[in-house]
């Protein structure tokens, strides 16, 4: 390996290589580039030549075309395999065998090149013109990858927020400083995709630069939304943008040296713009920033749709949650203030008819039954009211307690037995089991009340109920009691079956007889509460089945039956 000659560089002196196998040659370029300033280290052949570049990573590099050891062209290109040093400027030095190579060497990322023989002054000044032009771009580069961390930070900020005014705001802002404009505009056009957005960025926080018309931008984001682009004006703007018509006013805006309009849109159509005016020193806009507006454009109008409808939805999910919290306090408030002369009515009912007043004539007296037994369907689509509206407000509330199923099926069958008896219905009960669940007695028992006695009210004459329970296995393998409430009544449509649990919702078939729609709605409310499940099948002229699946209690049997439901009669066959 040849000799590498030279000193350390002083603080703040650009460096250089020499490589040149000709000694005559190195001492005069030497001498040169030392008087330019430079401090050079010289290299007498190839070896020792990229060892140097690899190494002392030099400010310039002189290399001479016909390096003994190791030709220039294999050092370029060992070289700018390294990316470490690849950033280093070449000037190749070309003999007379060597200009057939030049253009292969600025393929390989020469930046200047100088024939022998050439003048060493010449070649000190052409090497700090290259060294000039190597700062710049380096300065370039650093300007556009800090640009590029900025605008990364801009779409990172629109990206973490759903609210399409605070996107705007980190925008306009990240926009203005990271460009370093006197002014930016963004602005949206009447479009349900996104908010209407009117807002002026500025350094001083003052009004900007004075903007053309809405309907100019309207018609310009169009255009720019069609092409694709981004329109520039100012210095060194492409013709083509400069001579767009619908640039002509907003280039003119006085202070204004550069400026860019970047549409907003997604899909079809722009719904929007954002204008850019640089005020300062070297304001050109650079088809790099540009490309970098144009996507923090299209990450902006993404989020303004995303927010929006988010936004939008939000609103609609409180408005709801408002009006059924409205809804919920009427009903409450409503079921008091009714319940009350309700109870007080049929109170004195009660006694006129047991003849607290004196005796009835007969028409009299039936005319107040008639009365008497609207007050108790008055009272009763009272109570569910309530029902329904203490659900929802504590839906998670139940007072539990251990219950046998069998016990609690029999006091509803006994309550029910006088109801069939008179329809002449058999209701034929089997409650027989020491199953035992955890729940709430009285909502379990107006459950049964209210599926079994549908039962009974749309099964005719000599038909028969069934109610019974056993045990049985879920889906998980865990044990559970299911009742089972079946009829041979009038059935059910099967296109009414899934809309059957709804509030307020009757069979198309069961309108002739009287009811609110809401006993079923309630009982499945309730069992889902117990972390059950309510089922039913029916054919149109057979019957309806209806099955309760509830969780059995790990606890043993033999506990005391709740007061509640002790029943106070026999099931009848």
């Amino acid at each position: 390996m040849g000799v590498v000659a030279g000193k350390p560089a002083p603080s703040g002196r650009k460096t250089a290589l020499l490589a040149d196998g000709d000694a005559q040659t190195r001492d005069l370029v030497r001498a040169a580039l030392a008087e330019a300033g430079l401090a050079v280290t010289v290299a007498e052949d190839g070896p020792a030549a990229l060892d140097a570049l690899r190494s002392s990573a030099p400010d310039v590099a002189l290399l001479d075309c016909e390096l003994p050891g190791l030709p220039a062209l294999e050092v370029l290109r060992r070289f700018r395999d390294d990316d470490a040093a690849s950033s280093c400027p070449v000037i190749l030095l070309a003999g007379a065998g060597c200009r057939k190579l030049v253009e292969e060497a600025f393929e390989l990322g020469i930046q200047d090149y100088a024939l022998k023989p050439f003048n060493a002054v010449q070649l000190a000044h052409r090497t700090a013109i290259t060294l000039a032009r190597s700062a710049r771009k380096q300065h370039e580069r650093r300007t556009m990858d800090a640009l590029r961390a900025r605008t990364r930070r801009i779409s990172s900020a629109i990206r973490e927020t759903n609210d399409p005014y605070l996107m705007v705001d980190l925008a306009v802002s990240g926009l203005g400083r990271a460009f370093g404009a006197g002014s930016v505009w963004l602005h949206t056009f009447d479009d349900e995709r996104v908010p209407l957005v009117d807002t002026v960025w500025s350094p001083d926080g003052g009004p900007g630069f004075e903007h053309p018309a809405a309907a100019e931008a309207r018609d310009l984001a169009t255009a720019l939304w069609g092409k694709g682009t981004v329109l520039t004006a100012g210095p060194d703007a492409e013709e083509e943008h400069a001579a767009h018509p619908g640039l002509a006013k907003w280039a003119e805006v006085p202070g204004a040296l550069a400026s860019a309009v970047a549409p907003l849109g997604h899909g079809g159509g722009a719904f929007g713009l954002v204008w850019i005016v640089k005020a300062g020193k070297g304001a050109a806009w650079s088809q790099a920033e540009t490309a970098l507006l144009q996507h923090v454009a299209g990450n902006l109008a993404h989020g303004l749709i995303q927010g929006h409808l988010i936004t939008a939805q939000q609103q609609v999910v409180e408005r709801l949650q408002e009006l059924d919290t409205a809804k919920n306090n009427f009903v409450a408030t409503v079921n008091h203030e009714l319940r009350t002369p309700i109870t007080s009515i049929t109170g004195y009912l009660d006694l006129v008819l047991e003849g607290a007043g004196g005796p009835l004539p007969e028409e009299a007296a039936q005319m107040l039954e008639i009365v008497v037994r609207n007050s108790t369907r008055l009272r009763e689509l009272i109570e569910d009211l309530l029902t329904l509206s203490r659900m929802d407000f504590d839906d998670a509330i139940l007072r539990t307690e251990p219950v046998r199923i069998g016990q609690l099926l029999e006091t509803v069958a006994a309550a029910l037995v006088p109801v069939a008896a008179g329809k002449e219905v058999d209701l034929v009960c089997n409650g027989g089991t020491d199953l035992v669940i955890l729940g709430d007695a009285k909502k379990l028992e107006q459950v049964l009340t209210n599926i079994a006695s549908n039962a009974v009210k749309f099964t005719a004459a000599g038909g028969e109920v069934h109610m019974d329970v056993e045990q049985t296995t879920a889906e998980d393998g865990s044990p559970r009691a299911t009742i089972r409430v079946s009829d041979t009544g009038i059935g059910i449509p099967a296109e009414d079956l899934p809309k059957l649990f709804n509030r307020f919702f009757r069979a198309s078939n069961a309108l002739a007889v009287q009811g609110t729609g809401l006993g079923l709605a309630i009982a499945k409310g309730v069992v889902q509460q117990h972390g059950g499940e309510l089922t039913v099948e029916s054919v149109v002229g057979k019957g309806t089945m209806f099955a309760i699946h509830l969780p059995l209690s790990l606890d043993t049997p033999g506990v005391p039956m709740a007061d509640s439901v002790r029943p106070e009669g026999h099931c009848t066959g």
